[in-house]
């Protein structure tokens, strides 16, 4: 009887975690606070493991350790990273979102932006890309042509 009890409740522990796994996906927010988490220590592993939620990357592995040694190129010439900070998320849908980080670096900093996209029940990274040119976007925005009180409505 006993050993009928264990046995019942081992298959009612696997089966929990099997579905815990299968329903369990990750948020965005899981995602990017856990590529940040990695980040701090390893940025390269960090990028590696944005790249993991998508299993499309596989067939990118060129492109993927370009992105990589130029991020690393980048990042050596920053000094010390310091933190980040979430700057906008925009969606298209409910299945695609983009969200945009600024990576503060002693020197300056670095913006990340990751398109996030989910095609049926787990969300993965669909593109992740990151620039050095946020001044000219800010310079951008203030030209007078954009500003709210030149618009024609």
């Amino acid at each position: 009887m006993k050993r009928q009890l264990k046995k019942l409740i081992f298959i009612a522990l696997a089966f929990a975690l099997c579905i815990t796994k299968s329903f369990g996906q990750a948020s965005i927010k899981e995602i990017t606070d856990k590529f940040f988490s990695i980040y701090s220590k390893e940025p390269i592993k960090a990028v590696e493991y944005a790249f993991s939620t998508n299993k499309w990357f596989d067939k990118q592995q060129d492109g993927v350790a370009n992105l990589k040694n130029k991020l690393k190129n980048l990042i050596d010439l920053c000094g010390d990273y310091y933190s980040y900070e979430l700057l906008s998320e925009k969606t298209a849908g409910q299945n695609i979102i983009m969200t945009t980080f600024i990576v503060r670096y002693d020197r300056e900093p670095i913006r990340f932006t990751f398109l996030f996209y989910k095609a049926r029940d787990t969300w993965r990274v669909n593109n992740f890309s990151y620039d050095e040119n946020i001044d000219k976007d800010l310079e951008e925005a203030t030209k007078a042509y954009r500003l709210k009180e030149n618009i024609n409505w």
